[in-house]
């Protein structure tokens, strides 16, 4: 029976409200800390949904810390973004330690392929790896870098570095000599490992959690109990990590890691044994046979930019096959004959490669994988068409029912963004979880007062992307950033029609900057947005994971409902797979998850008590088709126009927001 612990520190008379002049009781907040320590305390499975503003990371954070060092456990608490991850990391915690009065111990656990290798760092420069200009000045600022740093983590490096160079430096599983390294006592993985074990808290992203559970627990510490945030994307977390994926891209670079006939570099060429003459015609021979199969792949379906689903095994001949499996074979011997650790441990992790690349490849060629979707990719580089061919899982309710959730006892899901229709059915279904108790908590703002919601209803329909639909979307876009005095973000479903948005606009000499996705780093951006009021044109990554309180964003402007592209081949897949159920797929699939995306973007307006803005939506389907009001019913409750005069009034009502004309 639980003691109400959390009370002590969230409630109104608690330590917080007692220390923190600024600090806000949140009965929600509190609702949901209670159910957390409840459900630590008995060993229950719990769902939340705690609207924005709720403060649901102190609502977790504070009951898991206090179970596990009550009771001497560990906890995981896993993200999808970086950017809650670096929240929870540079703020919750640090805030948490500071004013809590408890001695906790937490721990950041990331992949071993982020970490620098001091070993491979060393070899690297004995080796002369680096012959363009860029990749040699990174080089040098990593090997300046690693007497400073002490974490070793790539994402703490100044600069975004190249993945040719990491590759040569960073940490790699299959390479590691372990305690049998020279720099095993001061290597950054190693030590980072040390502090998981003493950790109370363990802070992962939903990918790593799930490296870990396809390893049988050897990636992470034992744990107790795992908390889920931004729980509505482990779906796609779970899909990603159990797919299938090979590419030309891939093969060839690994081709000349291990020999590259043009520049004579690679590991044949730093190996000096007498069998390695006859390798490097076996690896030319395996080479070949990539390219050729390769080539034939653009031959069959293109070379232009597209994504064609293989419904049924392909005809194709896998003459990639025999080379690399000889290549493998040779590889192995090889690492027989040599004597030195780190060439064999180097030869043996390449020949596992060519093991690898040769299942993944067979499975998706014929398709052993039951229950998956298979396609291939052709996009258009510089240098050559990138080809991908990719297997995915169709449903993972089942595996994640079987090796989570029936596995750790004590499960928290939460998210902003989990039910539709009032109800968690849908995100229960797609991904297993059974929980023991549900709770759904509403945001502790006033949405009437604070939030506009603008539908433009005299638009066409998205179904008529012409140039015509393009330029009407950019009018009512120019008119609502001019309203908003810039401090807009304006949200895509697709590259190709931000482009032609931002295009258009960009001619209007607008007097604030408009900031593209992929013309920076999405860090930059913010930054930038911050600085000045701005209008950011984003797609996926901005819909959610991005938070800017206060003046900076007042509008945020929705092009279209996020519905998923039905001829997506995994959407498409999980449509036939609903229908021969007899399930309709609009309405149990489709639906649901367009109205969790949708409540995403909109929850980038209103972060704090003091925000006021205005969303708007330019899918006129949101008031000429029926399930609109289904969309309507799911987003927080305020006031809803179809006139632009009452969006000026809202801006002008809540704090003079001077109009501003392009010319």
């Amino acid at each position: 029976m639980t003691t109400k612990r959390v009370e002590n520190y969230l409630g109104k008379e608690g330590i917080l409200s007692a220390q923190l002049a600024g600090f806000e009781y949140r009965r929600q907040q509190m609702d949901m800390a209670d159910a957390v320590e409840k459900a630590f305390d008995s060993g229950r499975h719990l769902i939340v949904e705690a609207g924005t503003g709720t403060g649901k990371s102190l609502a977790y954070l504070i009951p898991a810390i206090l179970w596990a060092v009550e009771n001497n456990k560990k906890v995981v608490i896993s993200t999808y973004t970086k950017t809650l991850q670096h929240q929870i990391l540079n703020h919750d915690i640090p805030f948490l330690r500071d004013k809590l009065g408890i001695n906790f111990r937490y721990a950041l656990c990331m992949g071993n392929e982020n970490y620098l290798s001091l070993r491979r760092l060393k070899r690297s420069a004995q080796a002369g790896l680096f012959t363009r200009g860029g990749e040699e000045n990174q080089w040098e600022e990593i090997f300046n870098w690693a007497d400073e740093t002490e974490t070793g983590y790539r994402n703490d490096l100044a600069f975004e570095v190249l993945p040719r160079v990491w590759e040569e430096v960073g940490r790699q599983k299959d390479l590691c000599l372990g305690k049998n390294c020279e720099t095993h006592s001061s290597c950054f993985y190693f030590k980072a490992r040390k502090k998981w074990f003493g950790a109370h808290l363990l802070v992962v992203n939903h990918h790593l959690f799930f490296a870990n559970a396809a390893n049988s627990g050897a990636v992470l510490p034992a744990f107790d109990a795992v908390v889920f945030d931004e729980a509505q994307n482990l779906e796609e977390a779970a899909t990603q990590f159990l797919g299938l994926e090979i590419s030309n891209a891939n093969l060839f670079y690994f081709m000349d890691r291990l020999h590259n006939p043009r520049t004579n570099r690679g590991l044949l060429a730093r190996i000096d044994h007498e069998s390695v003459p006859h390798l490097r015609k076996l690896a030319l021979s395996a080479r070949q046979a990539v390219d050729a199969f390769f080539n034939h792949l653009l031959e069959e379906y293109g070379k232009d930019n597209r994504v064609l689903r293989f419904y049924k095994p392909p005809a194709l001949d896998n003459g990639v096959y025999a080379p690399l499996e000889t290549l493998r074979q040779g590889l192995k011997s090889l690492e027989a004959g040599l004597r030195a650790e780190e060439d064999r441990v180097d030869v043996s992790a390449a020949a596992e490669r060519c093991f690898e690349f040769n299942n993944t490849l067979s499975a998706i060629l014929n398709q052993n994988m039951r229950g998956y979707v298979y396609w291939i990719e052709i996009a258009q580089r510089k240098r050559f068409p990138r080809v991908v061919l990719r297997g995915v899982p169709i449903h993972v309710a089942e595996e994640l029912h079987k090796q989570v959730f029936d596995k750790v006892e004590r499960v928290v899901m939460t998210s902003a963004t989990l039910t539709t229709a009032a109800g968690f059915e849908f995100v229960k279904e797609r991904i297993g979880f059974r929980p023991d108790e549900e709770l759904s908590l509403d945001a502790p703002f006033d949405y009437p007062r604070q939030a506009l919601l603008y539908i433009a209803d005299d638009l066409a329909e998205p179904s008529s992307e012409t140039g015509a639909y393009a330029e009407s979307i950019a009018d009512r876009c120019r008119e609502l950033v001019a309203v908003s005095g810039g401090r807009t973000f304006i949200l895509f479903t697709s590259y190709a029609l931000l482009n032609q948005v931002y295009e258009k606009l960009d001619g209007l000499q607008f007097p604030f900057p408009l900031i593209r996705q992929g013309d920076m780093p999405t860090g930059r951006m913010i930054k930038k947005f911050k600085e000045k009021p701005s209008v950011i044109f984003g797609t996926n990554s901005f819909w959610q994971g991005v938070d800017i309180p206060g003046d900076a964003l007042r509008s945020v402007i929705i092009t279209k409902l996020p519905f998923d592209v039905p001829k997506e081949p995994l959407t498409e897949a999980r449509i036939e797979e609903l229908r021969q159920q007899n399930i309709d797929p609009f309405r149990h699939y489709q639906i649901p998850r367009a109205i969790i995306q949708l409540k995403q973007g909109f929850g980038r307006l209103i972060r704090k008590k003091t925000d006021t803005g205005v969303v708007s939506i330019l899918d006129s389907r949101m008031r000429r088709r029926g399930y609109g009001k289904q969309f309507i019913a799911s987003l927080p409750p305020c006031p809803v126009t179809t006139r632009l005069d009452e969006v000026r009034d809202f801006f002008a009502a809540n704090d003079g927001t001077m109009t501003v004309t392009a010319r």
